[in-house]
């Protein structure tokens, strides 16, 4: 079918797209339209996004990393090596390393930094993996007689995620708007690209005569649904030529602080869905 956008106050034209999560399934939908055109010409149009809805729950904010950490002996011991697995918050992430072995502990400083407490490096010396320096802020390389106590140099809330954004793309049926190079010679048709939010705050609490600190309160980024409804950070996107859309797919995909994208799983129950509106222009 052809929608006919002739008729007076006919200047908007709104498509939505939904899938459910079965813990397989990626956030990519489809509109066919398959006997006619949606829209005819396209250069008398502008397109917008105008909510979406994308479940980021099955996006680790840390992959497996093997040899995270490596206790090196400076004895007849033998060297510890700390492997850290698939995880989804910093909390349980943390956890992992503490419990890995009795010599090796780590929390968080009430500025949101890592230190590692009471470490022997009399006995060992401490080789971080690059990622896990990264995450630290600590050289590769710890070593040094006398110090039992390291912090990392700065916060490490948002540095920890390896997801940085999403991109919303255009598979099909969009592809005369304006399309960007993601590498040599692979290009796509983006309709919008977002910071994934990162939630976290602390909250320290001393006690009159009390050693300092009493009690901090942590509460950790963690995954959630990304929720995006019309507001004046829409952006309308122009057409390139006059071609027809006929059907339209898009599709979510995640872009890693390293630069490589990767598709996103909806969770078992999950929801994503997207409304797109077409506005016709004034003069057209």
């Amino acid at each position: 079918m052809t929608f006919d956008m002739s008729k007076q106050g006919s200047r908007v034209l709104y498509v939505n797209f939904q899938q459910i999560g079965d813990g397989v399934v990626e956030t990519e939908s489809e509109q066919l339209f398959s006997f006619s055109h949606l829209i005819e010409n396209t250069n008398n149009y502008v397109c917008e996004i105008q909510r979406f809805r994308i479940p980021l729950q099955t996006v680790p904010m840390q992959d497996a990393i093997q040899n995270a950490v490596t206790l090196r002996s400076k004895s007849a011991s033998s060297d510890i090596f700390i492997n850290t697995q698939v995880t989804f918050s910093l909390y349980e992430w943390m956890l992992q390393l503490s419990n890995s072995t009795a010599q090796f502990n780590i929390i968080l400083t009430s500025d949101g930094r890592i230190q590692i407490l009471d470490f022997d490096l009399s006995a060992f010396s401490i080789e971080l993996n690059p990622l896990i320096s990264d995450i630290f802020d600590l050289p590769l390389l710890i070593d040094g007689a006398g110090v039992s106590n390291i912090i990392g140099g700065s916060p490490v809330w948002d540095r920890f995620d390896q997801a940085f954004k999403i991109n919303i793309e255009a598979l099909n049926g969009l592809l005369n708007l304006q399309q960007e190079i993601i590498d040599t010679n692979v290009f796509t048709t983006i309709l919008t690209d977002f910071i994934i939010p990162s939630t976290h705050s602390l909250s320290v609490t001393n006690t009159l005569g009390a050693p300092l600190t009493n009690q901090i309160t942590f509460v950790y980024p963690q995954r959630e649904d990304l929720e995006f409804n019309a507001s004046s950070n829409g952006r309308k996107i122009n057409f390139r030529g006059s071609a027809p859309i006929q059907n339209i797919k898009v599709r979510v995909t995640v872009i890693y602080r390293d630069g490589t994208r990767h598709p996103i799983v909806i969770p078992r129950n999950g929801v994503f869905n997207l409304k797109l509106a077409f506005f016709k222009k004034p003069d057209a």
